[in-house]
């Protein structure tokens, strides 16, 4: 039997990375929020978290999400210091710029025309990139293996720890007054005049406004309120060796090594539905990859293997969607949960509460999809 509970101003669907952030916006902003979250056996795109703020390749064929996330990159620091001031936690951000490794000169020449096209074009962005032949990039990270040709270095992207930065999260939710319900995966929603009845479990909840950022969720909730998604997952694995002596200083798009030693190893994207498993030859290939790289990975332990479904949109970029038919109903799909994450608690939680967020965000509220 169903319970009725208290009215809120804002439910939000989904508590990952993408719901807590704006949630934290909306509660800063005064406003009555509870997050109903799904259990820990849901598909969470969270799981494949690298702790990355990546801004080389993003937006390359759709201007605006390259404008988005450059803005969002230099957000970054105010945005963790404020998050510490709440949550007392360190996400360990890393600002200092980050690489990507080029494995042949035809990839080293295919990334440096790329980069021209990003930020040589025509929205520059001086300094933002160099592209470092394998000499010059022996000066900057030692112990490369051979297979290594050269990189790209991008000034404008960082990292933080992906464990203390969902932390980070939780806790400064909580600080600002936030209500959040574990295992409470939204199931079903009923409309009643322009207010929402949204059911979790075997409660009730009521809203004024509603927001969906429950990522693969959002496929089955979004036309309850008149929103069409279509949100596909894409599964990325991940290793983490023991601790090693540090000698990576910079985040790289495939492999990190953590300020306690460790190394984090990522780098795949499988089309496999809703299959969240680990795979040895995916697992091999990525272990490989990582030993060509730094040919000292050899020696170490693999500590632990796991998957997650990450959450693209047909054209990867990101979806801010208002109903047209329930106009307190919103909709958000992003796979940039963490570069975007300052946008969200602020530019995106502004727009929710002003009702503006097809204005505030015109190239993402269409449904390209």
């Amino acid at each position: 039997m169903s319970t009725q509970r208290k009215n809120f101003d804002v439910i939000v669907a989904g508590g990952g990375l993408v719901g807590l952030s704006i949630s934290i916006g909306l509660r800063l902003r005064g406003l009555d929020v509870m997050v109903l979250d799904g259990g820990d056996g849901d598909h969470r795109a969270s799981r494949g978290n690298f702790g990355l703020i990546w801004v080389q390749t993003k937006g390359h064929t759709f201007r605006p999400y390259a404008q988005l996330s450059r803005k969002a990159a230099k957000m970054w620091p105010e945005f963790s210091s404020h998050l510490k001031d709440l949550s007392g936690v360190d996400v360990g951000l890393e600002d200092k710029g980050a690489f990507h490794f080029c494995m042949s000169e035809t990839e080293w020449k295919n990334r440096s025309e790329l980069m021209k096209k990003q930020f040589d074009g025509d929205l520059p962005v001086p300094g933002a990139y160099e592209m470092l032949e394998r000499g010059e990039l022996d000066k900057i990270i030692p112990d490369l293996g051979n297979s290594v040709v050269g990189g790209c270095y991008g000034r404008l992207d960082g990292a933080v720890n992906p464990l203390a930065f969902f932390r980070a999260l939780h806790s400064a939710y909580a600080a600002v007054g936030g209500k959040y319900r574990a295992s409470s995966a939204v199931t079903h929603i009923d409309t009643a005049g322009t207010d929402f009845n949204v059911t979790a479990g075997k409660s009730t909840y009521s809203c004024g406004k509603l927001l969906l950022a429950a990522g693969l969720g959002n496929n089955h909730l979004a036309p309850m309120v008149g929103i069409q998604m279509d949100v596909r997952p894409i599964r990325g694995q991940v290793l983490v060796t023991n601790k090693m002596p540090r000698s990576l200083h910079y985040p790289t798009h495939t492999i990190r090594q953590m300020e306690a030693g460790g190394f984090i190893l990522g780098d795949s994207r499988e089309d496999v539905g809703l299959d969240c498993g680990t795979t040895p030859e995916v697992i091999s290939g990525i272990a490989r990859k990582a030993i060509g790289c730094f040919p000292k990975l050899a020696s170490s332990q693999l500590l632990r293997v796991w998957a997650g479904l990450r959450t693209f949109t047909r054209d990867g970029v990101p979806l801010y969607l208002r109903s047209s038919s329930h106009p307190n109903a919103y909709a958000v799909n992003v796979h940039s949960g963490v570069t975007l994450a300052p946008v969200h608690a602020q530019d995106v939680a502004t727009a929710i509460e002003e009702g503006g967020l097809e204005t505030r965000f015109p190239d993402f509220a269409r449904n390209r999809s």
